[in-house]
């Protein structure tokens, strides 16, 4: 009999070369491997670092609940759909629960609004720098991903979503537009003047807003989202940073858009949601009593977001080879920029190598690999950080 012929799907092809080891991974797990202790400024789970949602508690809500009956609701139950209108209405954005579908993650949220609004090989506009996993939640749905420059602001440090950059970007082939607000690494926000300027342009390109670091802002303009956008607009959040749970998988997606748009997109979502049921029943069940514990959650991670960033200030007032003092307003991630000749992943091999402290090099997230970035979580352990960065001053000496 002959042997039959097959073939991977060339979405695998758009995500590069899956089979090539990383170098600064592999190096990082062979001394681990040998018994090395590695200082890790890079982690940002807060189960791993002392900030999980109060286990006693969680425990409690879970073994009070009634998960024998299924409901097999496409949009998600209507009380999980409440609660999350609750605090969307503390915020002052009135919405309805038929605003609301649920999904097991923000990456699927993703994977959904992709799905409703694009074809193989269409574009999708996302953030640079940004966030390195837009390229493989794009490349599975077999599109283009073209990248809009976020614009630096050299006095403040900071980084800005600017409408012009992000319009000059937009072809024939574009069909979403991804804002991520607060932004990972940068802290960039959707401000009112972003969304006024945005909307006299009249571009009619759907947009998803990603929020899922709202709650973990500092200074500077506030993060907003349009009450009544005049254009297509979606926004994804979930239990992840709002409560330190990202191992209770469970997102969302708000539909904030003007008729006829929003009904159509609210009925083809449900169908998408309805084909996949993916969202558990028992977080669903969980949800009213889970968000009242918002407020001390977030302050704890609030608490250690600037107790770290203040190490990281001192680090740069005391390390004469940072380029300047990086902005910090929003997110819980911190950029150094070094004044050295090196490119970034170079240095962050030489540093694990020679004192066993890991960063991620910025150009991971799309910053220049013409700069030397690192970059470091502000969630990390607190104790780690400082070892981290006193091991670094002695070595830079």
């Amino acid at each position: 009999m002959r042997e039959s012929q097959f073939s991977f799907s060339n979405r695998f092809h758009l995500l590069g070369d899956l089979d090539q080891e990383n170098q600064i991974y592999q190096t990082k797990q062979n001394l681990e491997s040998s018994g090395i202790e590695i200082l890790d400024l890079t982690n940002s789970n807060p189960t791993k670092l002392g900030l999980e949602f109060p286990p006693s508690a969680l425990s409690h809500i879970f073994s009070n609940l009634d998960i024998s009956e299924y409901e097999p609701i496409a949009e998600g139950l209507e009380s999980t759909r409440r609660s999350i209108v609750t605090e969307y209405e503390k915020r002052g954005i009135p919405i309805t629960p038929s605003d609301l579908i649920l999904t097991a993650s923000t990456s699927e949220a993703y994977s959904y609004c992709f799905k409703l609004f694009t074809n193989p090989g269409d574009e999708i506009l996302t953030p640079n720098p940004g966030y390195p996993l837009f390229s493989f939640l794009v490349g599975l749905e077999n599109l283009k991903e073209v990248h809009y420059p976020l614009k630096e602001e050299m006095e403040t440090g900071t980084w800005a979503y600017s409408v012009e950059s992000i319009a000059n970007c937009i072809s024939t082939k574009t069909k979403l537009i991804v804002l991520v607000s607060p932004a990972n690494p940068t802290g960039s926000r959707t401000t009112e003047k972003f969304w006024k300027d945005w909307e006299e342009l009249g571009i009619q390109i759907p947009i998803i807003v990603d929020e899922v670091f709202v709650g973990y802002e500092f200074s500077g303009e506030p993060h907003q989202i349009p009450i009544t956008p005049n254009f297509p607009l979606l926004v994804c959040n979930g239990l992840s940073k709002m409560l330190a749970l990202p191992g209770l998988k469970l997102g969302w997606i708000l539909i904030k858009s003007p008729e006829p748009y929003r009904s159509q997109i609210y009925k083809n979502l449900g169908f998408i949601a309805d084909t996949y049921l993916s969202v558990n029943s028992p977080v669903q069940l969980a949800i009213p009593e889970l968000i009242p514990w918002k407020t001390m959650v977030q302050n704890r991670i609030r608490t250690r977001i600037m107790r770290n960033l203040n190490r990281c200030i001192s680090f740069v007032e005391d390390c004469p080879k940072i380029l300047n003092t990086p902005g910090f307003e929003a997110g819980w991630y911190f950029l150094f920029e070094f004044d050295l000749e090196k490119k970034d992943e170079d240095f962050v091999l030489e540093i694990l190598s020679k004192i066993n402290v890991f960063f991620h090099p910025g150009s991971w997230y799309g910053l220049s690999h013409n700069r030397c970035f690192l970059i470091v979580s502000l969630i990390s352990d607190e104790e780690t950080l400082q070892r981290g960065l006193e091991a670094l001053q002695i070595y830079l000496r």
